[in-house]
């Protein structure tokens, strides 16, 4: 494949339109737009100031910095978006659309299927008219218009409202405050843990209404409207279908340890493991970034004094790639301190269940303590913007282009230098 590249700040706007399949990808590497295309005369790159817009005729795979807002008006086949931190607006795709380990994102149509895992943050739907998958919402989610086809939902952190013309199947463990509200027009099968703290509401069913949670009893089968409050009713969930009804309690995750006793031991070990887990990663993560800083200043070092810069103008340049690099280490940091706070919620979630098992059992221990290590984890400080940048001299803008003009310099280092040396350095 050809390869397409424009330099940009760490958090562009990039606004895409796409006649064929797309891999868009984030990257934590360079603050650039890379584009790669079997067809280069396919391809539309052009760039103003810190807004990129890209449109490709052809299948194609993109690169952007993982910060960067992205705007996908149309992609007329399937599209495929990862790693991206930043918000995610997409517009219409032909084909299907597949989400992993993205940021808020919101999106008006897909004509065929929604896969999505890891959105750090809303996810808004207006309409898909294939199936949806959807798991592990780091905020809130909106299914305004519909699923034309069956729908799937797993873990969703905030409130959540969504509508399926076929079948729906929910699994949720309500948090205190939220709202949830499913409808199918064919079966819905919601489950919830059986510890769950929710008041549930099921004002219509076509078909039959089952009900299997522990503590509850029924003589009879419900008929809608029905009501019942588990725990507190610290949250509300509604479900409503045109065919049946099931509200079930899923498995914990460690079902098949039937003694607390050996619970305790075993989630004490996953915990620790976690922790060697996470550690390990990100020892390994700040080598790599400190490694990668290393060969590039080198890297750099060496251009600089190849083209005749002079010491003042080389300082400038190199002091502004390793502030770029130092903003690279902290967003790394920042994200693997999400990841662990992740971890962190699912073992709180897990303990509050031990917890309410080992009260239910006669001759079993208590509380269980999941802490990642005896002490706290320093914060770490927030990721600082980048230093404003400096307008270059005519002097300096001159001088690049005779280096370019005498061919001791390529046009391709021309614009790189112009940009270090503007702040624009990823």
């Amino acid at each position: 494949m050809e390869k397409i590249s424009i330099l940009t700040g760490n958090d562009p706007v990039v606004t895409i339109e796409a006649h064929g399949d797309l891999v868009l990808k984030g990257q934590d590497e360079l603050a650039e737009v890379i584009v790669k295309c079997d067809n280069p005369d396919d391809v539309s790159l052009t760039q103003e100031g810190d807004t990129i817009t890209l449109r490709c005729e052809s299948e194609c795979r993109v690169r952007v910095p993982m910060a960067a807002k992205v705007n996908l008006t149309v992609g007329h086949g399937d599209v495929i978006c990862k790693a991206l931190d930043g918000v995610l607006k997409v517009g219409e795709v032909h084909g299907d659309l597949e989400l992993r380990g993205v940021g808020p994102v919101h999106l008006s149509k897909a004509h065929g299927d929604l896969n999505a895992r890891n959105v750090g943050g809303d996810l808004l739907i207006d309409t898909v008219d294939g199936n949806a998958s959807l798991r592990d919402v780091q905020g809130s989610l909106e299914i305004s218009g519909a699923v034309k086809g069956n729908l799937s939902v797993q873990d969703v952190d905030g409130d959540a409202q969504a509508l399926a013309m076929g079948n729906v199947s929910v699994r949720i463990d309500p948090a205190p405050g939220q709202a949830y509200s499913f409808e199918a027009r064919g079966n819905l099968f919601c489950r919830v843990p059986g510890d769950a703290s929710v008041e549930v509401n099921i004002p219509k069913a076509g078909g039959r209404i089952q009900v299997n949670l522990p503590g509850v009893a029924l003589e009879a089968a419900p008929k809608p409207p029905y009501s019942l409050k588990l725990g507190d009713g610290d949250a509300s969930l509604e479900l409503k279908a045109d065919g049946n009804v099931a509200l079930d309690t899923h498995a914990p995750d460690w079902s098949m340890l039937e003694d607390v006793e050996l619970v305790d031991d075993e989630v004490e070990g996953m915990a620790d493991t976690l922790t060697q887990q996470i550690e390990q990663q990100v020892e390994a993560q700040m080598r790599m970034i400190e490694e990668q800083m290393k060969a590039q200043m080198a890297s750099l070092n060496l251009r600089l004094g190849s083209i005749g810069l002079s010491e003042e103008q080389a300082h400038r340049v190199e002091e502004r790639a390793r502030q770029a690099s130092e903003q690279a280490t902290l967003r790394a940091q920042e994200r693997m301190r999400r990841a662990q706070e992740r971890i962190d919620q699912k073992m709180l979630v897990l303990q509050r269940r031990m917890e309410n098992k080992g009260r239910t059992g006669a001759g079993r221990r208590g509380r269980i303590d999941f802490s990642f290590g005896s002490a706290p984890r320093p914060p770490v400080p927030p990721v600082p913007p980048p230093p404003p940048g400096e307008k270059v001299s005519e002097e300096e803008r001159l001088m690049i282009l005779r280096m370019l003009e005498q061919k001791k310099i390529s046009m391709d280092e021309a614009e790189k230098l112009l940009s270090a040396l503007e702040g624009k350095a990823g």
